[in-house]
């Protein structure tokens, strides 16, 4: 990493491993060297690229990809990782970001909860807290913390931008490797974690925007359509995606939660 790679002050890009990553890696490429960006790559994305700062956010991905990883990389890790398990993978110098993970229960729908005020995105004590899960949302989070002046987001589609019968005859992916259900849990599921990484990201905006001044942006589609500008690598797909109902989303509560350890970190 050159000595212009440092993130304060600079247009930081997060590279998700989602299945656009791929598909527009050409744009996505010119877009990162014309504005001169630092690079954020998010769990298994050396396949397509090295990234400036590697971060992982699951351990389970970890153990299954970290073999790939490049050294040229800065890696950085959650702080659901020990020194334990990154010395699996790796024995050189790292940084573990500072952040105290929340979870969204029922209750989100009134804003005067308990369970909606206890998984609001803030930044105290230099600790991150907030519902983060996903590592593409803590990892634009560390962006701002970092001094980032502005911020993409390409590859974090979502698990279910394309349709369950897409995924299940491996027409489509939910990543930039394999085919079909790469995440490993049922559709439904997904459908219930996408929704709740919207209501973090919904939350992460208005902080970041009224702390440092300025929103993020996912430039590649993604089932985010709140966030998400297509002009600014001339994508013309179109995807239609919609948000969950209460009532299904207790469904899925009820169905696919019942045993707590479907809820591996991302």
């Amino acid at each position: 990493m050159g000595k212009n790679k440092e993130i304060k002050g600079s247009h930081v890009v997060v590279v998700g491993a989602g299945p656009s990553t791929k598909k527009y890696w050409n744009k996505i490429e010119k877009f990162i060297k014309e504005n001169n960006a630092i690079t954020f790559g998010c769990n298994n994305i050396s396949e397509i690229f090295v990234p400036d700062y590697h971060i992982w956010g699951s351990p389970q991905r970890w153990r299954k990809f970290g073999h790939l990883i490049n050294k040229k990389s800065k890696f950085v890790f959650r702080s659901n990782f020990n020194k334990k398990t990154i010395r699996e993978k790796w024995d050189g110098s790292y940084e573990i970001m500072n952040n105290v993970e929340r979870r969204w229960e029922l209750g989100f729908e009134n804003k005067n909860s308990e369970q909606f005020k206890y998984c609001c995105v803030r930044y105290k004590n230099n600790k991150m807290y907030g519902c983060f899960k996903h590592v593409g949302v803590i990892c634009t989070f560390w962006a701002y913390i970092k001094g980032a002046s502005k911020i993409s987001l390409v590859g974090n589609d979502g698990y279910t931008l394309y349709p369950k019968e897409d995924l299940s005859k491996n027409k489509n992916s939910q990543h930039c490797y394999g085919q079909g259900f790469t995440d490993g849990f049922a559709y439904e599921y997904c459908l219930k974690r996408d929704m709740d990484r919207y209501r973090t990201l919904r939350l992460l905006y208005k902080y970041c925007k009224k702390k440092f001044g300025f929103g993020f942006e996912f430039i590649t589609p993604t089932v985010f359509n709140e966030f998400y500008n297509p002009d600014v690598l001339e994508i013309t797909d179109k995807y239609e995606w919609e948000e969950l109902s209460l009532e299904t989303y207790k469904y899925i509560m009820k169905h696919y939660m019942k045993n707590r350890k479907i809820e591996k970190e991302e």
